[in-house]
């Protein structure tokens, strides 16, 4: 009788001591686990730092800008204030009420202290219900002054993340392990 007590014992410390261990084992994954989100969280936190320095804002014929933009060309300046250059920049002007979207195309913009200015578009379209007050009487539509404009960027940075800064200023990371675009082939 004590050698079945002494072994039901022994069994009971075993499984006491299983699943003390097992427990162990699970708070110990769970530890990894947060480390690695962590170290995740820091790494993006740094690139976002980078990111948060890229910023763009329209500029008009009447401000500071106003020998390098000719009248009613719409322009942007933006500042890479980051360390390294950001790659595939598109400037995506709107003009809500006027139903307009256009797209400025720039491949790479280097760090600088003051901002580049950039005028013009490579791409825009009309699309959807334009407000009445916007449409000339000869059928046209007129723009909102540059200034006034609806700006977005969207970026590569040096590691490969896309990133998109919202017509509110708002940061958004939209893809990593992006790759670069090609260049343009120029025909002469």
């Amino acid at each position: 009788m004590v050698g079945l007590v002494a072994a039901l014992l022994a069994v009971l410390v075993a499984g006491a001591g299983a699943y003390v261990a097992w427990r162990a084992l699970q708070a110990a994954r769970r530890g990894a686990e947060a480390v690695t989100d962590l170290v995740a969280a820091h790494r993006l936190a740094g690139d976002r730092a980078d990111a948060e320095r890229v910023c763009a804002w329209a500029v008009s014929e009447r401000e500071t800008f106003e020998r390098i933009i000719t009248r009613g060309v719409v322009g942007a300046a933006v500042r890479n204030a980051s360390q390294t250059p950001v790659y595939d920049l598109e400037i995506v002007f709107r003009d809500p009420p006027a139903a307009w979207t256009a797209i400025r195309r720039v491949r790479i913009v280097p760090p600088a202290e003051q901002p580049e200015v950039y005028a013009g578009f490579d791409q825009e379209e009309t699309n959807g219900p334009v407000d009445r007050d916007r449409i000339n009487d000869d059928g046209t539509i007129r723009l909102a002054p540059s200034a006034d404009m609806h700006v977005e960027l969207r970026f590569t940075d040096a590691r490969g993340r896309r990133w998109q800064r919202d017509d509110k200023g708002r940061l958004n990371l939209l893809a990593e392990n992006v790759a670069r675009a090609p260049a343009p082939v120029e025909t002469v």
